[in-house]
C-alpha cells in the first residue's frame, strides 16, 4: 500500500506542477482560463483525496 499511496502522490504533485505553469503564465489568457486552472486545482485534490480514502478503507460505504 506504501507504493500505491506514493504513486498516487507523485501523480497528484504533477498535476499540480501542471496547473501551476497554467497559473503563473507570463501570457495573455483568455477569460476565465486561470479560473479554471485553479478550480481544476481543487478537483485534483478532490481526485487524490477520494483514492488515497479508497486505498485506506477499501470496504465500500
Amino acid at each position: 500500500m506504501h507504493h500505491d499511496v506514493l504513486g498516487l502522490l507523485d501523480a497528484h504533485l504533477a498535476e499540480l506542477t501542471a496547473l501551476r505553469h497554467v497559473l503563473a503564465a507570463p501570457r495573455p489568457v483568455h477569460p476565465g482560463e486561470r479560473w479554471a486552472a485553479a478550480l481544476e486545482t481543487v478537483r485534483s485534490a478532490d481526485r487524490y483525496s477520494q483514492a488515497v480514502g479508497a486505498l485506506m478503507d477499501p470496504a465500500p460505504v
